[in-house]
């Protein structure tokens, strides 16, 4: 290899090195913003989990044309702080299987980290969409077992468009979806995949 090939190896080093630490440092700030965001709309009780493959994906998950993003956040007592934050506690997964009560569903996972993870979901408001400080409503959505969120969309009438659902991976069983029917305003999951 020549002097310069062995120079210019070194320089994309040298500058892959420098840059390293801007991007943590950038991480870290996009990590306090959205820890600040959680804190303000849904309380001190839910925290981000340490390292977590997708922190937070966006969608029109409502069907009304409006940006909306859901969360990956953990906590121990999700529904004490729902009366003053205003969120609504959902449980599809439970109500799925007949359990859908959240008073009482928010304690089955409690004990086991794989699975307490819960899902913050902004619904956006106007133009400022899930980053209005006032959004059209917000969601807990808990016990869904999941490792990892995307966005996805399914078809769930014939001649309809396909929604937007917040695809739950559970790389050791299965995917499934969890979506929000805006006419009976409700949250429900259900296994099965979603279209790419």
């Amino acid at each position: 290899m020549s002097i310069i090939g062995k120079v210019a190896i070194l320089a994309a080093v040298l500058v892959a090195a420098q840059s390293s630490p801007a991007t943590n440092s950038a991480d870290k700030d996009e990590r306090a913003q959205l820890a600040a965001l959680v804190k303000q709309q849904f309380g001190s009780t839910f925290t981000l989990p340490e390292k977590f493959p997708t922190p937070l994906i966006t969608g029109d998950f409502d069907g009304d044309g409006v940006e909306d993003v859901a969360i990956v956040a953990d906590s121990k007592e999700p529904i004490p702080d729902s009366y003053a934050f205003k969120y609504d506690v959902a449980d599809p997964y439970g109500a799925y299987f007949g359990f859908g009560n959240p008073a009482i569903a928010s304690t089955f996972n409690a004990t086991d980290p794989r699975y307490n993870h819960t899902i913050l979901v902004i619904f956006g408001a106007g133009p400022e969409a899930w980053h209005a400080a006032t959004p059209k409503a917000k969601f807990v959505i808990i016990n869904v077992p999941f490792d990892n969120i995307t966005t996805g969309r399914i078809l769930l009438k014939k001649g309809k468009p396909p929604i937007f659902v917040i695809r739950a991976v559970e790389s050791q069983i299965m995917d499934s979806n969890v979506f929000y029917d805006a006419k009976k305003k409700k949250w429900h999951w259900e296994p099965g995949q979603t279209l790419e």
